[in-house]
C-alpha cells in the first residue's frame, strides 16, 4: 500500500469484512447454490482380504450453461481431467481409472435453480493396493491409522464450507448462512464400505450391515455445523 496521505475527500477504507470477507461468502453461497442445483455424490470402497480393493465414485454436477464444463472445478467431467486431478503434482500415485461412463441428463423443465438446466452423471473406478494413496482424491481428508494383516482403522474429516455464526457475526453473515440452509433442504453426500462377510466392522456413525457400514452427511451440515465432521471406522477380518 501507498505511504502518501489520503485526500480529504477520499472515501474512508472499506473493513476487512468488506473488503473480501463478503465477497468470499457470496461466493461460497454462489457454489452452495451449485450444489443445491442437483450435486449427488455416493463413493463406495469395496475391500478385499488383505484390505487392497477398489473405489468407485458416482457424481452428478451441474453444468455452465453456456458450455459442457462443470461448475463444480474438483468434480470433473471429463476422463483427461479427472486423470490429471487425481494424479496432480510432482508426486504423481500414477493412479488409473477405470470404467468410467459420462452421461449427460435432460433438462428439467421443473428444476428449481434455473441457473444450472444442464447436468450430467460421472462414474468411474480406482483400484488400490493401500487406502492411503486415496487421501486427495476422495473428497475430505483421509487418515489410514492402522493397518495389519487382518485390521484397518480409517479416519475421515469434511470441514465445512462456512464458520459458524456467533455473537461476532454480522447481519449479511447471518443471511447468508440462513439461506445456505434453506437452499441445501435434504440434499446429503453419500458414502459405503463394502468388506468380506467374514469380517467385523465397528464405526463411530453410519449405519453397519453384514458386510457393510454406510455413512452419509446432509449437505446442511456443511454450513451450520462448526468444525469438521469427523467418521472413524474399524474393520477386523475374522478368518
Amino acid at each position: 500500500m501507498s505511504n502518501s496521505v489520503a485526500k480529504t475527500n477520499q472515501n474512508p477504507p472499506l473493513s476487512p469484512f468488506a473488503k473480501g470477507g463478503l465477497l468470499l461468502r457470496l461466493l461460497v453461497l454462489f457454489f452452495i447454490l451449485s450444489l443445491n442445483a442437483c450435486f449427488e455424490y455416493e463413493e463406495t470402497i469395496n475391500f478385499k482380504k488383505g484390505f487392497s480393493g477398489f473405489v468407485e465414485i458416482t457424481y452428478t454436477v451441474p453444468l455452465n450453461n453456456k458450455s459442457d464444463n462443470t461448475v463444480i472445478k474438483f468434480l470433473p467431467i471429463y476422463e483427461e481431467d479427472i486423470n490429471k486431478r487425481i494424479n496432480k503434482g510432482l508426486f504423481s500415485k500414477n493412479l488409473k481409472i477405470k470404467d468410467y461412463s459420462l452421461k449427460y441428463l435432460e433438462k428439467n423443465e421443473k428444476e428449481l435453480n434455473p441457473m444450472f438446466q444442464k447436468k450430467a452423471r460421472v462414474n468411474y473406478k480406482i483400484e488400490f493396493n493401500d487406502l492411503a494413496v486415496l487421501d486427495g482424491v476422495l473428497l475430505g481428508s483421509l487418515f489410514v491409522k492402522k493397518r495389519s494383516n487382518n485390521s484397518i482403522s480409517v479416519k475421515r474429516e469434511f470441514k465445512s464450507v462456512l464458520k459458524p455464526i456467533d455473537q461476532t457475526s454480522t447481519t449479511g453473515e447471518k443471511k447468508i448462512l440462513s439461506e445456505s440452509t434453506r437452499l441445501l433442504g435434504e440434499g446429503f453426500i453419500a458414502f459405503r464400505v463394502n468388506f468380506p462377510l467374514t469380517s467385523e466392522c465397528r464405526s463411530s456413525k453410519g449405519d453397519i450391515s453384514l458386510g457393510s457400514v454406510y455413512y452419509k452427511i446432509p449437505l446442511v451440515d456443511t454450513v451450520d455445523k462448526p468444525g469438521p465432521k469427523s467418521w472413524d471406522y474399524t474393520i477386523t477380518m475374522l478368518y
